[in-house]
């Protein structure tokens, strides 16, 4: 019997639970949230963007497609348990050659920020990767200057591996491994 990939073991999932988020596949409902957050100057420094030149309508047509046709990449929102829309993280380069994949994860509800909920978010994410087949490794970059991320992703097993310069951005690259091969 064939055994799944990470993308149908991730998709199937209805919802991934955690202390204080459920993780759910993005929705047309995540949208404004989505747009507002992309247009922000202070979360587009923070994750090493700019933020976006264009319109609702035209993000809406193009998140659209990306909903429909996600391509190599796992998006999933972040709720409050009590449903609040804060955030979204994803899976992407993945590699069958090396067994690892990237993750991304921004809280963009500033109000949720310093309370847990990020780790919480890659804790409860890394669980569900970490049960899927041919993923033995998990990366992440992050900016140099935040130091406020880099203390949350060790705190969910990451350590620094080394780092990137891209353009005027310097990144901390960090990663953390499967604790026991399936």
């Amino acid at each position: 019997m064939r055994r799944p990939t990470i993308f149908e073991f991730l998709n199937k999932q209805p919802a991934l639970s955690g202390k204080k988020v459920r993780l759910r596949p993005r929705g047309p409902e995540d949208a404004a949230d989505e747009y507002r957050w992309r247009t922000d100057d202070e979360l587009c420094r923070l994750d090493a963007t700019v933020p976006l030149a264009y319109t609702f309508k035209e993000f809406l047509e193009r998140y659209s497609l990306e909903l429909e046709y996600p391509g190599l990449t796992c998006n999933f929102a972040i709720d409050t348990l009590d449903g609040m829309h804060i955030g979204d993280c994803s899976l992407f380069n993945i590699s069958h050659f090396n067994d690892s994949a990237e993750v991304g994860i921004m809280i963009g509800d500033k109000k949720y920020w310093g309370q847990g909920y990020g780790a919480d978010t890659l804790s409860t994410f890394l669980t569900y990767i970490f049960q899927a087949p041919g993923i033995n490794k998990v990366l992440l970059r992050t900016l140099e200057c935040n130091a406020r991320a880099q203390k949350c992703f060790e705190k969910c097993g990451f350590k620094p591996c080394g780092s990137l310069i891209r353009g005027e951005h310097r990144f901390v690259l960090m990663e953390v491994e499967r604790q026991q091969p399936l």
